[in-house]
């Protein structure tokens, strides 16, 4: 994608972001009809987020764009230490069904694959100045969908994407909100800031007596 959004939260605000790379790309990937197109990247509601097919939303090869209220994601507006206004929060869900591996001789199956990508900035407290910092939040994650929970436990351990269980209503909110909230920096912090009242200082350099001059002084009389 290429794209240019300005964020305010509160007082603070941030200069546009230029978007380059895989974010937004797989729409060049799956063939959509007119009514999959993906939403206008304006403010849009999240309520039906909240109850999703995704096996269907594969079978459909579904791409969904929109940019949302941070207002509507309660946990991550817990953490914000100052008001989030309009702030908003960049998405792009890319569903599609994918070829299983299977040994030969063996039918072809298909798996639900989910790309969740995901942009917003937050204000949270710089553990150096404890003022707010607008700490930006960037979320690239592919999950995979399996038929059980035991299966999803089992293969998750050793996969790059996330495994999950399929279930035939989905909160596809619930799950940006997580990867959002796995993306906060477990230390926010300004990328120039000092502590209030901080100032450097030359390391101080005591005057101590030498140890040894006694021993020099009664080498003399000797």
């Amino acid at each position: 994608m290429s794209g240019r959004f300005m964020y305010e939260i509160g007082a603070v605000s941030k200069p546009p972001l230029s978007y380059t790379g895989h974010l937004f790309l797989m729409q060049s990937t799956v063939s959509m009809s007119s009514s999959d197109k993906p939403s206008s990247a304006t403010s849009a509601s999240i309520a039906d987020w909240a109850q999703v097919n995704i096996a269907v939303w594969a079978a459909q090869g579904r791409i969904d764009e929109r940019a949302v209220p941070l207002a509507g994601f309660a946990r991550l507006v817990e953490e914000a230490v100052t008001e989030v206004g309009d702030a908003q929060v960049h998405v792009v869900l890319s569903a599609q069904e994918r070829d299983a591996s299977k040994g030969a001789g063996e039918p072809i199956a298909k798996q639900v694959w989910l790309r969740i990508e995901a942009q917003t900035y937050v204000p949270l407290t710089c553990q150096r100045c404890l003022s707010p910092v607008a700490t930006e939040l960037v979320v690239s994650q592919d999950l995979r969908f399996v038929s059980s929970e035991d299966q999803a436990a089992f293969e998750d351990e050793e996969a790059e994407e996330d495994v999950l269980a399929l279930e035939l209503v989905l909160d596809v909110q619930a799950l940006i909100e997580d990867e959002l909230i796995m993306a906060m920096p477990v230390v926010p912090m300004h990328s120039d800031c000092q502590p209030e009242g901080w100032q450097a200082s030359e390391p101080l350099i005591e005057d101590k007596p030498n140890p040894f001059a006694g021993l020099a002084t009664l080498k003399k009389v000797q």
